[in-house]
């Protein structure tokens, strides 16, 4: 891959999408090529998957929920992320299969060798450069959270904190592939870290 490739993500209520746009108007000031994606979404199979899946109303058992976000990732590696790559420009991604793994794994109780193992069939393999967890007591993360809350955000606490627990482990999992940022810190001091990891990258 000619572009560089990397991943926001954790909890809700950490603030990857403000970190996502903070990251992108730096690179572009820098004078880098750069598009943002979302999971689920992207694309409009993704789009379509994601209101279903966030929808209060809908019912989905464990392992169809874990499938359905399987299915807009595949749609989205393929259609976008894979190509962008290709022509050398930097992908900044909100969310990834790990939050597959924290949400329907740790969180709903799925196997998390086989969450794994469907997510490398989604994805191709594909893995980013670096993985940015933003972290965050799910007390703190949920309060932040404006309006009605969705299908999963409206999920009990205790659920939101075998998550959290989630992510931390796939991000030590990684190595030096991923920093675990904490996300209760005023968004310029995290915003001035990823900054830092990323210009050494």
């Amino acid at each position: 891959m000619k572009g560089r490739f990397f991943v926001l993500d954790g909890p809700d209520g950490g603030g990857k999408t403000t970190q996502v746009a903070a990251l992108r108007d730096y690179l572009v000031e820098r004078g880098e090529q750069v598009k943002t994606l979302r999971e689920p979404g992207a694309t409009t199979a993704g789009e379509a998957i994601r209101d279903l899946l966030l929808d209060p109303n809908t019912d989905l058992i464990p392992v169809a929920e874990m499938l359905l976000y399987q299915a807009a990732r595949a749609q989205m590696v393929d259609a976008l992320l894979r190509p962008t790559l290709e022509s050398g420009v930097t992908v900044l991604l909100d969310r990834y299969w790990y939050s597959t793994a924290a949400y329907q794994g740790h969180g709903l109780g799925l196997d998390i060798d086989s969450v794994r193992a469907v997510s490398r069939t989604a994805t191709g393999g594909l893995e980013p450069d670096h993985l940015f967890v933003l972290d965050v007591d799910p007390e703190v993360g949920l309060s932040r959270i404006r309006g009605e809350r969705d299908r999963i955000e409206g999920r009990p606490l205790e659920y939101h904190r075998r998550v959290r627990d989630g992510f931390l482990a796939e991000a030590q999992l990684l190595g030096d592939r991923a920093t675990v940022l904490d996300a209760s810190r005023p968004a310029a001091e995290v915003s001035a870290i990823i900054r830092e990891v990323v210009d050494r990258l």
